[in-house]
């Protein structure tokens, strides 16, 4: 039993620096090895089967094919869209080695040892699954921002009830079981009654579902404090737009309680809507980080202060005046109307070059197809005038069309491409304009995302001036090119204190 295997990448970078490619040739051929093939032949794609050079190799393999047939019993690949990236090329490229008696195997997905319809339906069905694991994607995706604006997506735990508001959007209210939530919580914080009299006396008070499993569950749900924590997706507490029906102070310590331990003051939750800039920025003094809190004056009005962490330091810095200077900070980034102008007519300079080298490969790959349809044409001429037999026609009728299937693959793949570049730029120049005003402006989540993009190391502050060691490289990047190709020195108010 003989193989023949076929490995791809998209581009050239990707050959050069080695991403897949001998991967993808070492995956198939244990995969020969453990299934009992030898390997007869490897074609290699090195980065010429995207946009604008011809897939070499791909038509190599299947004349080939044409010409090992007797010989060559399957054709092994990482993955059916090493193929073509397009279900209907598959498809057609699969039906082509099957009436050459060569079965496609891949590596990685579903290979049934059955008819070649049910082949077909295997790679059908392997589309199916990607799809319906794209739903799941976006299935969770919504179900994180729904968590993220504070509402809880999954079964109303006992003591709430699920209903729809007036936005059409579904919350969760107290039901008739809350009381009960509510004095399990009060009797454990107590410190009365162990937790089998807990259940005993919620019973009698007419919670008759009551087990000491049940009970544990609920005094463990931080849901009844109105808060969210869901670890496998976010490694922080989110604050639930639900009806608490408890305090977070009694949760925190009736949570020290259960695991023996003297009851603390409530942790401070990781993130804070008051205080952004917590546990991000750092006192370049003692290298500890800041914290935030309010502090009571006489007259009993909560003040939001930052201050140090570290022991002995007492850098203490109003709200208003560290993020007023963060602010200011931020704006030293924001791009120039020139820099940002210049931007742009790089981006198109070299979108546009592309388009033309693109629509010029396709031009191209639309005349070789259409010279080869005139060669299948004249091969069937040849046939009816009796110049070839059955045999060489045969040969050069499927050899034709091989090369014709491999051009239109070719011609589907060069298609594949990003046409809105104007909204993609006008996005990215209107961010990098109003870089201070988009993080003022932003939701809690969205802005300590963008401070941990802008400033990937450490963030400094001394009271007056804020440092840092590195930026985005994007940001680098993009000064860079625009400088080289524009002759342009670094523009005014693009010039970030950075540490030594």
């Amino acid at each position: 039993m003989r193989a023949i295997i076929y490995c791809r990448v998209s581009t050239k970078e990707q050959a050069e620096k080695g991403y897949s490619l001998q991967g993808q040739e070492d995956e198939c051929r244990k995969f020969a090895e453990n299934n009992g093939y030898e390997v007869d032949r490897v074609f290699v794609e090195r980065g010429e089967s995207a946009k604008t050079t011809e897939r070499t190799e791909l038509q190599h393999l299947i004349k080939y094919a044409i010409a090992n047939k007797k010989k060559v019993n399957v054709a092994i690949v990482w993955k059916y869209d090493r193929l073509a990236r397009n279900l209907s090329d598959q498809i057609e490229l699969v039906k082509n080695f099957s009436s050459l008696g060569i079965r496609v195997l891949s590596v990685t997905e579903n290979n049934e040892d059955t008819s070649v319809g049910k082949l077909m339906r295997n790679i059908i069905g392997s589309f199916s699954q990607y799809e319906n694991d794209v739903k799941a994607e976006r299935t969770i995706s919504g179900m994180k921002k729904c968590l993220e604006q504070g509402r809880w997506c999954w079964r109303a735990p006992d003591g709430y009830t699920r209903v729809i508001g007036s936005d059409g959007k579904s919350t969760l209210t107290p039901s008739v079981l809350a009381p009960f939530i509510v004095q399990a919580f009060e009797l454990v914080e107590k410190r009365l009654l162990k937790q089998t009299e807990i259940v005993q006396k919620l019973r009698q008070a007419g919670f008759e579902k009551a087990t000491k499993s049940l009970v544990n569950r609920i005094l463990r749900n931080p849901l009844y404090a109105s808060i969210i924590r869901v670890l496998k997706w976010f490694d922080h507490d989110i604050d639930a737009i639900h009806p608490p029906l408890i305090t977070k102070e009694t949760f925190f310590r009736v949570q020290d309680i259960l695991i023996g331990k003297r009851p603390t003051v409530v942790p401070k939750m990781r993130n804070h809507p008051d205080f952004p800039l917590r546990n991000f920025v750092r006192c370049s003094r003692c290298g500890a980080k800041f914290t935030g809190a309010f502090s009571v004056g006489r007259k009993k009005i909560r003040y939001p202060y930052y201050r140090c962490r570290g022991t002995g330091c007492g850098l203490n810095v109003k709200k208003t005046t560290l993020e007023g200077k963060f602010f200011e900070f931020l704006k030293g980034y924001e791009f120039k109307p020139e820099l940002l102008n210049a931007f742009k007519n790089v981006v198109m300079d070299v979108w546009n070059k592309r388009q033309e080298e693109q629509i010029k490969a396709e031009y191209n790959i639309e005349q070789e197809v259409k010279e080869l349809e005139a060669k299948k044409n004249r091969i069937d001429e040849l046939m009816v005038k009796e110049i070839f037999d059955e045999e060489t026609y045969k040969q050069k009728a499927a050899e034709t069309k091989a090369e014709i299937l491999a051009k239109k693959v070719e011609l589907s793949e060069a298609r594949i491409e990003l046409n809105d570049i104007e909204a993609c730029l006008n996005y990215c120049t209107a961010f990098l304009a109003c870089i201070a005003s988009i993080w003022s402006n932003a939701p809690l989540n969205p802005r300590q995302r963008f401070q941990q993009l802008m400033f990937p190391e450490n963030i400094t502050f001394d009271g007056e001036t804020f440092r840092t060691t590195a930026i985005s490289p994007i940001f680098k990047e993009i000064e860079a090119v625009v400088s080289k190709k524009y002759d342009l020195a670094s523009p005014t108010g693009f010039e970030p204190v950075l540490t030594e």
